[in-house]
């Protein structure tokens, strides 16, 4: 089972969890990882202890930010290039955790990771 890893500024991450379990019964794979007041070194520690589970490493991670060069997305492109296994997206709402948790064992890592970004994309409108 591919893991999610939501890394928001603030609880964002735990709220959008809480929501996807509502919508779906179940959360079982996804990890927040809500950054308040700490420094890069932290939140690198923080993230790696998530990230470094050998079943999540070998399955694969797909961390979900919040911000696209926010600390969080900065954090997580450091540690996906040191290791192996792992895509980065920004931008996590409920619809791209929604995506990922209906779709993660149907489709590789890398062509997962678009279609997550594509669907979160879908997702953001303006009524007519």
């Amino acid at each position: 089972m591919k893991h999610g890893i939501l890394i928001t500024h603030g609880p964002i991450g735990d709220a959008i969890i809480q929501a996807s379990r509502t919508i779906l019964g179940i959360d079982d794979g996804l990890h927040a990882l809500d950054v308040t007041e700490m420094s890069v070194d932290e939140i690198t520690q923080r993230l790696k202890s998530i990230v470094n589970s050998p079943e999540r490493r070998e399955q694969g991670v797909i961390i979900m930010a919040s911000l696209l060069g926010g600390s969080c997305w900065n954090v997580s492109a450091a540690v996906a290039k040191e290791m192996k296994n792992i895509e980065v997206v920004s931008g996590v709402n409920l619809p791209m955790v929604l995506s990922f948790m209906t779709k993660r064992d149907k489709m590789p890592l890398k062509e997962l990771a678009q279609v997550l970004v594509n669907d979160g994309h879908r997702s953001v409108t303006k009524l007519i």
